[in-house]
């Protein structure tokens, strides 16, 4: 019986060597189409112009924006903001002493010192040189332009530093704290009397109180004379960079900021 159900079994038809070798043939085909395929999609892929370009993609960019606003808060509190502007940096020299000090470098070195000291406590810190588009409508909770005085000789100009104030801003009771906090602190590290002035914020050279928000409390600070207190800016520059700072905690503070 098996004998029989074996004859009765179609013999399957066996392919010759010339199919077999024509159907190899056509799978290698396929198989380097598809390879070139996926090659091609990989290297259009790697190559893309932003990455080339380094310009980033749409998404990155609402990733950024909203990592800056998770950076806003911190330990739910908001971060502040502190706007410091370096005067004459990367527009005049200002005042130029006889030994070739420039009061731009001296205003940079100082405002720099700011940034780090207040960036590693946490705060937000933009540095500004004299002109910048950043300045418009500019919003932070403080802003402090940093300036020196005369290096003239003869006449000696007199000892001291100045704190300058614009009436323009909403918030006058702010900017007569933080100009209070600043001579308060500084006259006690460097023992320098002082002067307030009221600016008007039309004069060409006090642009800054037109550039900003009116939000933005701000004041001009000139920290002593380049020629007459000399001693103090260049061999005692602690006391210029503490007096400083320790006015803006002030006013951060809650008995500076009046609550």
């Amino acid at each position: 019986m098996i004998e029989e159900n074996k004859e009765n079994i179609p013999e399957q038809d066996s392919l010759s060597p010339i199919e077999t070798d024509q159907d190899r043939m056509v799978f290698r085909a396929v198989q380097t189409v598809v390879g070139v395929a996926i090659l091609a999609a990989t290297i259009l892929t790697l190559w893309n112009p932003r990455s080339f370009f380094r310009t980033p993609e749409i998404g990155d960019l609402f990733q950024s924006a909203t990592r800056e606003q998770e950076l806003l808060v911190e330990d739910g509190e908001q971060l502040l903001r502190i706007g410091i502007l370096a005067g004459h940096y990367q527009n005049k020299p200002g005042n130029v002493c006889r030994d070739g000090r420039t009061e731009h470098d001296v205003n940079y070195s100082v405002a720099y010192q700011l940034q780090i000291l207040f960036e590693a406590e946490g705060y937000m810190v933009d540095l500004f040189p004299e002109f910048d588009e950043r300045l418009f409508g500019y919003e932070a909770d403080a802003l402090i332009a940093i300036y020196a005085g005369s290096c003239e000789v003869n006449p000696m100009p007199p000892s001291g530093f100045r704190v300058g104030s614009s009436l323009t801003v909403e918030n006058l009771d702010a900017v007569d704290k933080l100009s209070s906090c600043l001579a308060t602190s500084y006259q006690t590290q460097t023992g320098l009397p002082f002067v307030f002035e009221v600016i008007g914020a039309e004069h060409p050279s006090y642009h800054i109180f037109r550039d900003i928000s009116p939000n933005t409390p701000a004041v001009r600070f000139e920290i002593g004379a380049l020629s007459t207190d000399a001693d103090l800016i260049f061999k005692e520059s602690g006391s210029v960079i503490s007096g400083i700072a320790e006015g803006l905690e002030c006013y951060f503070s809650d008995e500076g900021k009046g609550g």
